[in-house]
Protein backbone atom coordinates (compact mmCIF):
# COMPACT_ATOMS: atom_id res chain seq x y z
CA UNK A 1 0.00 0.00 0.00
CA UNK A 2 2.76 2.29 0.79
CA UNK A 3 4.49 1.75 -2.45
CA UNK A 4 0.99 2.53 -4.35
CA UNK A 5 1.36 5.96 -2.77
CA UNK A 6 4.54 6.45 -3.74
CA UNK A 7 3.93 5.34 -7.02
CA UNK A 8 1.21 7.98 -7.42
CA UNK A 9 3.23 10.43 -5.81
CA UNK A 10 5.90 9.51 -8.24
CA UNK A 11 3.35 9.40 -11.26
CA UNK A 12 1.95 13.01 -10.88
CA UNK A 13 1.79 13.41 -7.33
CA UNK A 14 -1.13 14.19 -4.69
CA UNK A 15 -3.06 16.85 -5.78
CA UNK A 16 -5.18 18.33 -2.49
CA UNK A 17 -7.53 20.40 -5.15
CA UNK A 18 -8.39 17.30 -7.18
CA UNK A 19 -11.64 16.11 -5.81
CA UNK A 20 -12.92 12.25 -6.49
CA UNK A 21 -16.66 12.63 -6.96
CA UNK A 22 -17.53 9.04 -5.81
CA UNK A 23 -15.13 9.41 -3.01
CA UNK A 24 -17.16 12.78 -2.41
CA UNK A 25 -20.65 11.24 -3.15
CA UNK A 26 -19.80 8.50 -0.27
CA UNK A 27 -18.28 11.18 2.23
CA UNK A 28 -21.93 13.35 1.28
CA UNK A 29 -24.23 9.77 2.23
CA UNK A 30 -22.58 8.72 5.11
CA UNK A 31 -22.35 12.74 6.26
CA UNK A 32 -26.30 12.35 6.14
CA UNK A 33 -26.73 8.89 7.68
CA UNK A 34 -24.70 9.65 10.67
CA UNK A 35 -26.86 13.00 10.85
CA UNK A 36 -30.01 11.13 10.82
CA UNK A 37 -29.48 8.81 12.99
CA UNK A 38 -27.94 11.05 15.90
CA UNK A 39 -31.13 13.40 14.79
CA UNK A 40 -33.14 10.78 15.48
CA UNK A 41 -31.30 8.84 18.37
CA UNK A 42 -28.77 11.05 20.28
CA UNK A 43 -29.85 14.43 19.39
CA UNK A 44 -33.75 13.97 21.27
CA UNK A 45 -32.15 12.38 24.36
CA UNK A 46 -29.51 14.95 24.78
CA UNK A 47 -31.94 17.83 24.32
CA UNK A 48 -34.35 16.14 26.76
CA UNK A 49 -32.13 15.54 29.32
CA UNK A 50 -30.47 19.14 28.86
CA UNK A 51 -34.23 21.09 29.53
CA UNK A 52 -35.02 18.25 32.36
CA UNK A 53 -31.59 19.51 33.68
CA UNK A 54 -32.65 23.16 33.20
CA UNK A 55 -35.77 22.60 34.28
CA UNK A 56 -34.23 20.98 37.47
CA UNK A 57 -31.95 24.02 37.84
CA UNK A 58 -34.72 26.88 37.88
CA UNK A 59 -36.79 24.80 39.94
CA UNK A 60 -33.89 24.72 42.47
CA UNK A 61 -33.26 28.07 41.94
CA UNK A 62 -37.11 29.17 42.71
CA UNK A 63 -37.32 26.92 45.94
CA UNK A 64 -33.97 28.27 47.25
CA UNK A 65 -35.70 31.79 46.89
CA UNK A 66 -38.74 30.74 48.65
CA UNK A 67 -36.85 29.00 51.36
CA UNK A 68 -34.79 32.36 51.60
CA UNK A 69 -37.87 34.15 52.04
CA UNK A 70 -39.13 31.56 54.54
CA UNK A 71 -35.79 31.84 56.49
CA UNK A 72 -36.05 35.78 55.82
CA UNK A 73 -39.05 35.68 57.66
CA UNK A 74 -38.57 33.44 60.41
CA UNK A 75 -35.73 36.11 60.71
CA UNK A 76 -37.58 38.88 61.28
CA UNK A 77 -39.89 36.77 63.63
CA UNK A 78 -37.33 36.14 65.94
CA UNK A 79 -35.64 39.42 66.15
CA UNK A 80 -39.22 40.80 66.53
CA UNK A 81 -39.99 38.15 69.28
CA UNK A 82 -36.31 39.08 70.53
CA UNK A 83 -36.95 42.61 70.76
CA UNK A 84 -40.08 41.74 72.23
CA UNK A 85 -38.97 39.81 75.06
CA UNK A 86 -36.04 42.73 75.65
CA UNK A 87 -39.16 44.95 76.39
CA UNK A 88 -40.81 42.32 78.63
CA UNK A 89 -37.60 42.02 80.80
CA UNK A 90 -37.29 45.21 80.72
CA UNK A 91 -40.71 45.95 81.84
CA UNK A 92 -40.46 42.79 85.10
CA UNK A 93 -36.89 44.53 85.72
CA UNK A 94 -38.92 48.07 86.28
CA UNK A 95 -42.16 46.19 87.86
CA UNK A 96 -39.44 44.39 90.31
CA UNK A 97 -38.13 47.50 91.31
CA UNK A 98 -40.96 49.28 91.77
CA UNK A 99 -42.33 46.59 94.02
CA UNK A 100 -38.69 46.80 95.64
CA UNK A 101 -39.54 50.14 96.62
CA UNK A 102 -42.68 49.62 96.86
CA UNK A 103 -42.13 46.83 99.69
CA UNK A 104 -39.38 49.10 101.26
CA UNK A 105 -41.90 52.18 102.21
CA UNK A 106 -44.13 49.70 103.59
CA UNK A 107 -41.92 47.81 105.73
CA UNK A 108 -40.10 51.55 107.08
CA UNK A 109 -44.14 52.63 107.31
CA UNK A 110 -45.02 49.89 109.56
CA UNK A 111 -41.84 49.97 111.46
CA UNK A 112 -42.52 53.94 111.99
CA UNK A 113 -46.16 52.87 113.55
CA UNK A 114 -44.73 50.28 115.18
CA UNK A 115 -42.06 52.82 116.47
CA UNK A 116 -44.69 55.11 117.37
CA UNK A 117 -46.88 52.59 118.96
CA UNK A 118 -44.23 51.13 121.62
CA UNK A 119 -42.86 54.89 122.12
CA UNK A 120 -47.08 55.61 122.75
CA UNK A 121 -47.63 52.19 124.75
CA UNK A 122 -43.83 53.31 126.89
CA UNK A 123 -45.20 56.50 127.60
CA UNK A 124 -48.65 55.41 129.13
CA UNK A 125 -46.78 52.93 131.28
CA UNK A 126 -44.53 55.60 132.36
CA UNK A 127 -47.22 57.70 132.99
CA UNK A 128 -49.40 54.87 134.74
CA UNK A 129 -46.15 54.21 137.31
CA UNK A 130 -46.08 57.90 137.88
CA UNK A 131 -49.38 58.37 138.39
CA UNK A 132 -49.67 55.12 140.55
CA UNK A 133 -46.17 56.17 142.74
CA UNK A 134 -47.64 59.51 143.37
CA UNK A 135 -50.90 57.65 144.98
CA UNK A 136 -48.53 55.62 146.51
CA UNK A 137 -46.25 58.58 148.19
CA UNK A 138 -49.75 60.13 149.01
CA UNK A 139 -51.05 56.83 150.63
CA UNK A 140 -47.77 57.20 153.03
CA UNK A 141 -48.18 60.85 153.57
CA UNK A 142 -51.44 60.29 154.85
CA UNK A 143 -50.89 57.49 156.74
CA UNK A 144 -47.57 59.35 158.23
CA UNK A 145 -49.30 62.13 158.76
CA UNK A 146 -52.12 60.32 160.72
CA UNK A 147 -49.77 58.59 162.57
CA UNK A 148 -48.08 61.77 163.96
CA UNK A 149 -51.04 63.69 164.14
CA UNK A 150 -52.49 60.41 166.58
CA UNK A 151 -49.39 60.74 168.39
CA UNK A 152 -49.38 65.06 168.46
CA UNK A 153 -52.94 64.74 169.57
CA UNK A 154 -52.88 61.79 172.12
CA UNK A 155 -55.78 59.83 170.90
CA UNK A 156 -55.80 57.40 168.06
CA UNK A 157 -58.14 58.11 164.80
CA UNK A 158 -60.51 55.10 164.14
CA UNK A 159 -60.72 53.24 161.05
CA UNK A 160 -63.83 55.09 159.90
CA UNK A 161 -62.26 58.73 160.66
CA UNK A 162 -58.72 57.36 159.44
CA UNK A 163 -60.34 57.32 155.55
CA UNK A 164 -62.35 60.73 155.96
CA UNK A 165 -59.08 62.66 156.09
CA UNK A 166 -57.20 60.35 154.42
CA UNK A 167 -60.29 61.49 151.16
CA UNK A 168 -59.76 64.65 152.10
CA UNK A 169 -55.82 64.93 152.48
CA UNK A 170 -55.91 63.34 148.92
CA UNK A 171 -58.51 65.54 147.32
CA UNK A 172 -56.59 68.31 148.72
CA UNK A 173 -52.78 67.03 147.24
CA UNK A 174 -55.08 65.91 143.92
CA UNK A 175 -55.86 70.19 143.52
CA UNK A 176 -52.28 71.10 144.61
CA UNK A 177 -51.20 68.94 142.03
CA UNK A 178 -53.13 69.95 139.05
CA UNK A 179 -53.33 73.30 140.05
CA UNK A 180 -49.30 73.84 139.88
Amino acid sequence: MTTSLVLAAAEGGFNPLHIDPAAAALTLITFLGLLFVLWKFAWGPILEAVESRESRIEDAIRQAEEDRGKAQAMLDDYTQRVAHVEQEVAGLREKGRTDAESLRADILAKAQVDARGVTEKAQRDIELARTQAIEDIRREAVTLGLAIAGKVVGRSVDDDDQRRLAGEVVSELASVDTGA
